[in-house]
């Protein structure tokens, strides 16, 4: 009786050792959720059965998935919810699943674990081997073996075998090790979605020269990458840089479009009619079909809200980029906000907006914190705006990127104040600055508008033409900035030289390669030349054109032009409507050229309305060009004190 109650008890301490070490992970009996290796609930992916006979490598499979599907601990993936990554691999889904596709699969989707096996014969026997797989490298996480004597025993050790796989994925939750997905594009190369994955986890964090390298990467590595393309044009646009890559890059994308996915498809239709073609309808009308089959798609939702904005559809943008938000933290979604906020006149919802995206992405705060300088630009608090570029100059992680947006903002405040000098010591900062604004042509363009400030047309042209002379050979057609140097011709006074290069630019850079915004800003230019030449109707007619597709962000920019073309003209009255028109635009200050006139606009309204007889009006303009140059440099000071003198005359006259 005392051996049989020890023998009874002994039993009982082994089977608590066992059920602990079960339970905890400890030692072969430990389960994979235990030891941490697999998480309850787990995505597994169920590879079809290698075996010498395709059919009964089918039917077993078959079997086992049936069993498997009853296991509370891990979740066998059916047939339909691998359909979708299935086409984005490019495979036909009726196909078997092979090992190496399962790995994929799980690798792309950021599945828990692959169970694979196969199917041998030893005579009339049958033995079944599987293992489950998971983990850096596929290593074996556990493996079974089960035999059958005969095909009468093949369906009870199906069981067996499902039974031992269920019973060693164990039933308690320790951690987890699923891996986040791969982003759920298109491409037959796992390598290239992996540099496609990375680049965009670069991006969001505002380092696009390295995420663009990536992509590029991707494409190399899949040249059918549709949607690698596509990302590639949007950087080479957003950095204004090799406008003939970009078109080559968003044409490429869009000719594969028929071996796309339909949510795919239509967001590279969407880019190019917007990108390439300048055919904004049609852009929406692609964003909008997207998001009609796919209503969490972030990037139909930001590049809507693009074209909502330009069209001046405020609300509707905003309402976008905040549900893209909700789905999706992405540096170009919290700008987008915060800038359609302040076109908006929210300036206070736009700032507070920036503060949320410089907590939920720190890595990238510079970028905010550069937009939030523009922001403070506009509302001429030109000390604050110094003090942020010089702060994120010093303070973020991309020193490069950081000091070259320091230096053009500060570039900008010294211009927009008058400090011609300091501003042209900038332009020397940024010759080695990547990507635009390293252009020498764009700072010849930034140099000609320091002199055109001075008043001296004669040097802005000789700028503009010496640099035109030196550097046209090394700076490919699609980026010389036509654009800025024409115009800063215009208004230099000579309109040979301009006209000459309106040719060379219409030459150059077809009308097919310049995209809408290009065909706007050269109707524009052309505008710009006709008004030189005296034909004001003309030029007032092209302007309206160049701003008849972006009526919700060209509003600054189109103001500007016709208050000058107005001016010229003599009819003074219409050009002040214009030049306050400009300065009350949310966005007057972004523009390089925009930005510098201020000064100039505010001195001009003083005149104008001096000159009809407001004096009120004309007291409220000079005061302010008389501020916002107060440090100007000595040779600009002699407009400063007539503007001061006839201040403080009306001042008198009106007692």
């Amino acid at each position: 009786m005392l051996g049989g109650l020890a023998a009874f008890a002994l039993l009982g301490i082994l089977t608590a050792g066992y059920l602990f070490m079960r339970t905890t992970g400890i030692g072969p009996a430990g389960t994979l959720v235990a030891q941490g290796l697999l998480e309850e609930g787990a995505k597994v992916v169920l590879a079809d059965f290698e075996s010498a006979d395709e059919d009964l490598g089918g039917v077993i499979t078959g079997a086992l998935r049936i069993d498997l599907l009853q296991s509370p601990t891990i979740r066998i993936l059916e047939q339909s919810e691998l359909s979708g990554a299935l086409t984005r691999m490019q495979r036909d889904g009726n196909q078997p699943i092979t090992s190496e596709v399962a790995r994929e699969l799980a690798a792309r989707e950021g599945y828990g674990a692959v169970i694979e096996g196969e199917v041998g014969t030893a005579g009339s026997s049958y033995v079944l081997t599987a293992r489950i797989v998971g983990g850096e490298g596929w290593t074996s996480l556990a493996a079974f073996r089960e035999t059958a004597n005969g095909d009468d025993d093949l369906i009870e050790a199906i069981e067996d075998l499902s039974r031992s796989i269920r019973d060693k994925a164990g039933e308690s939750l320790r951690t987890v090790r699923s891996a986040p997905p791969l982003e759920r594009v298109s491409t037959a190369s796992l390598d290239a979605l992996r540099a496609y994955t990375r680049a965009e986890g670069l991006e969001d964090r505002g380092d696009t020269p390295t995420a663009l390298e990536l992509y590029e990467r991707a494409v190399e590595l899949d040249p059918e990458f549709a949607m690698a393309h596509r990302k590639i044009g949007v950087i080479l646009g957003n950095m204004n840089v090799r406008r003939r890559d970009q078109i080559t890059a968003v044409r490429s994308a869009y000719e594969l479009r028929d071996r796309l996915p339909e949510g795919e498809r239509y967001l590279a239709e969407g880019f190019y009619y917007n990108m390439v073609t300048g055919d904004q309808d049609a852009a929406i009308r692609s964003y909008e079909a997207l998001l009609s089959v796919d209503p969490e798609n972030s990037s139909a939702m930001n590049n809507l809200g693009n074209l909502y904005r330009t069209r001046g559809r405020f609300e509707e943008a905003e309402e976008l980029y905040a549900r893209a938000l909700a789905i999706d933290r992405f540096d170009v979604g919290y700008y987008n906000l915060a800038r359609t906020r302040l076109l908006m006149g929210r300036a206070e919802d736009a700032e507070r907006t920036l503060d949320s995206a410089v907590a939920a992405l720190p890595e990238a705060a510079f970028v905010f914190e550069n937009e939030r300088t523009d922001h403070v630009i506009g509302s001429a608090d030109y000390q604050r705006a110094d003090s942020l570029a010089r702060a994120y100059e010093a303070s973020f992680p991309q020193p490069q990127i950081a000091r070259t947006f320091a230096t053009s903002q500060r570039y900008r405040l010294d211009a927009i104040r008058g400090r011609l000098r300091a501003a042209e010591q900038r332009t020397e900062d940024l010759r080695d600055a990547p990507g635009f604004l390293g252009n020498p042509l764009v700072i010849a363009s930034l140099r000609a508008n320091l002199h055109l400030q001075r008043g001296d047309g004669p040097a802005a042209a000789r700028t503009i033409l010496d640099a035109m002379t030196r550097h046209r050979d090394s700076v490919p057609p699609g980026d010389r900035p036509y654009g800025f140097v024409i115009r800063d011709l215009v208004d230099a006074g000579d309109a040979a030289a301009a006209a000459s290069l309106l040719d060379e630019w219409k030459r150059e850079v077809p009308d097919e390669e310049l995209g809408g915004g290009g065909r706007a800003d050269r109707q524009s230019v052309e505008a710009g030349l006709m008004a030189a030449r005296g034909n004001t109707e003309e030029a007032l007619r092209l302007l309206e054109l160049s701003e008849r597709d972006c009526p919700g962000t060209c509003a600054a920019s189109a103001a500007l032009a016709r208050a000058i073309t107005l001016d010229e003209s003599g009819d003074g009255a219409a050009a002040v409507a214009e030049y306050e028109r400009f300065l009350t635009a949310p966005e007057h200050f972004r523009s390089w050229i925009n930005a510098q006139w201020r000064a100039r606009a505010l001195e001009r309204l003083g005149q104008l309305h001096d000159e009809q007889g407001n004096l009120e009006d004309a007291a409220k303009y000079y005061a302010m060009f008389v501020e916002q140059w107060a440090e100007a440099d000595p040779e600009l000071r002699p407009r400063v004190q007539a503007a001061q003198a006839r201040l403080e005359e009306i001042v008198r006259e009106r007692g």
